[in-house]
């Protein structure tokens, strides 16, 4: 029996690419150093480098905000951008800031958690930090949608990772078997669920190409919420899908 669906936080329920987006556009208005690179650059750039934050967390265990400190710096210096100590971290701050206040919940997200959460229990399993993604959750109004949340700056692990799941299993005091999880990245989520023997269920609200065409596990919108919350319960009495993990 399902008890409860775990879920990816951002670009699954929060649309933090679009956040970044609009970060990027208004930094662009307040430091002339930003205006030459396109926006697509520097999403990208920031978005998706790999900055090597788990092995500076969990082999060279360096602080948390020290970490996310340095992945602005790495980004600033990948755009040709080597600034002074002082303005990094100034950016670094409206970056933190602005990013706050432009997210938004992806349309229908909101509305799904209010009607899974009648039934079932709401776990948030990230690759973020915990503190981050709680002001995120305050400022869309969601925080009490929430029962628990796995960070994975403050426990260690990195979906996909099965320790992180466990932690999720073990907060939600119920076994594999009786959980699902949605998320956005295939490696991260469809591919960390799989390993953990959990249902994953890929959102794919960007029409990518799959990494696998024949997984039947796939949602393209929230909306509208009573025919998704039938294919979410569809997807699990299914079971484990085929997949290849190797």
């Amino acid at each position: 029996m399902l008890k409860t669906v775990l879920f990816d936080f951002d670009n699954t329920i929060y649309d933090d690419l679009g956040g970044i987006r609009n970060v990027f556009i208004q930094l662009r208005k307040e430091y002339r150093f930003f205006r030459p690179i396109p926006i697509d650059e520097l999403v990208s750039r920031f978005y998706y480098t790999d900055y090597g934050m788990k092995e500076m967390l969990t082999v060279h265990k360096i602080p948390v905000d020290d970490v996310n400190l340095r992945r602005t710096d790495m980004f600033l210096q990948n755009v040709g951008l080597p600034l002074k100590d002082e303005m990094v971290r100034e950016i670094h701050q409206r970056i933190r800031y602005l990013h706050i206040q432009f997210g938004k919940m992806i349309p229908g997200s909101s509305r799904f958690l209010k009607m899974i959460r009648k039934k079932y229990k709401i776990g948030v399993v990230t690759n973020h930090i915990g503190e981050y993604q709680r002001l995120k959750m305050l400022r869309t109004g969601i925080s009490e949608l929430i029962d628990f949340m796995v960070p994975a700056y403050d426990y260690g692990y990195f979906k996909p990772d099965p320790e992180i799941f466990q932690i999720a299993l073990e907060m939600a005091q119920c076994s594999a078997d009786e959980t699902i999880m949605i998320g956005d990245n295939w490696k991260a989520d469809i591919i960390g669920a799989m390993q953990s023997s959990i249902v994953p269920v890929w959102v794919n609200f960007r029409n990518q190409p799959p990494q696998d065409p024949y997984f039947p596990n796939v949602l393209r919108s929230f909306t509208p919420v009573n025919e998704v919350m039938e294919k979410i319960e569809n997807f699990y009495n299914a079971g484990l899908p085929f997949l290849n993990i190797e």
